[in-house]
């Protein structure tokens, strides 16, 4: 299974895209947190595309600061790409890839 994280994080005062290749512990954790989604919903088969998303934000969102005062580190997914299936907020994702190739 191949996962990227897409998601804005605060670089020296900026909020920057950020999209990061999951690694081996990277995908055991948001496909636990995946299931454990799926669960609370009440399906106990195979999470739904949603649950990769929500999973992933539990385990890559991150707060050092306030919304009213972020610090460098603040990190708020938006997207999630679980095997060539993209799930996540559409403007964000479209934003993304337009800066990605420019």
């Amino acid at each position: 299974m191949q996962i990227t994280i897409f998601a804005t994080r605060l670089e020296n005062g900026a909020w920057k895209d950020w999209e990061h290749i999951c690694d081996a512990d990277d995908i055991d954790g948001v496909v636990d947190s995946a299931n454990a989604k799926a669960k609370d919903r009440g399906r106990y088969r195979t999470p739904a595309f949603i649950d990769y998303l929500d999973g992933a934000r539990y385990i890559f969102n991150v707060a050092h600061g306030t919304i009213e005062n972020p610090r460098d580190g603040d990190t708020e997914v938006y997207g999630v790409v679980v095997d060539q299936i993209v799930i996540g907020k559409y403007e964000d994702l479209q934003r993304h890839f337009v800066l990605k190739t420019t």
